[in-house]
């Protein structure tokens, strides 16, 4: 006859792994971790840019309100100059540039209403007089938003609206 190997007993018999080992889930934990810390730094620094070009939009259209009141506002050779259009500077400080009155509604408000920062600007108005016919307005805002301060600025030349 031939040779015969011996038989293993069966309790030394390699068994399948039924579970995870210690290891491989420490690493899969520290992925996740990884992938969550990471997602959460995204999305903050994302609401930063948001609100950062929110405000900058905001204060914009305060420029632009500006701008457009001196546009419009009638201007006759035959009459003075109105007040709008006068020559010098005008201040208008402590104007809250994210406050939006329309939350405060009934219906419209929540628990997060009144959780943005205010934030306060000031708008400078100079007009300067270039002739008895023509005026340069320079409106600016300014304010700060997480301790950097921000400017925006807009120039218009008006004439009367008859010669």
């Amino acid at each position: 006859m031939g040779f015969i190997a011996p038989t293993r007993p069966t309790f030394f018999r390699q068994r399948k792994p039924l579970g995870f080992t210690m290891t491989e889930v420490v690493i899969a934990a520290s992925i996740l971790a990884l992938f969550i810390v990471g997602s959460l730094s995204a999305m903050t620094q994302i609401n930063r840019w948001a609100t950062s070009a929110r405000l900058r939009t905001l204060a914009t259209a305060m420029v632009q309100q500006k701008i457009e009141q001196i546009l419009t506002t009638p201007w006759s050779v035959l009459s003075t100059t109105p007040t709008v259009l006068q020559a010098g500077t005008t201040t208008e400080t402590k104007l809250p540039l994210n406050n939006d009155s329309f939350n405060n509604e009934s219906g419209l408000s929540s628990a997060f209403t009144n959780l943005d920062v205010q934030v306060i600007d000031t708008r400078t108005t100079t007009v300067t007089s270039l002739s008895p016919h023509l005026i340069r307005a320079v409106v600016t805002v300014s304010y700060t938003y997480r301790n950097r301060p921000n400017t925006i600025s807009m120039t218009t030349l008006r004439t009367t609206d008859d010669f």
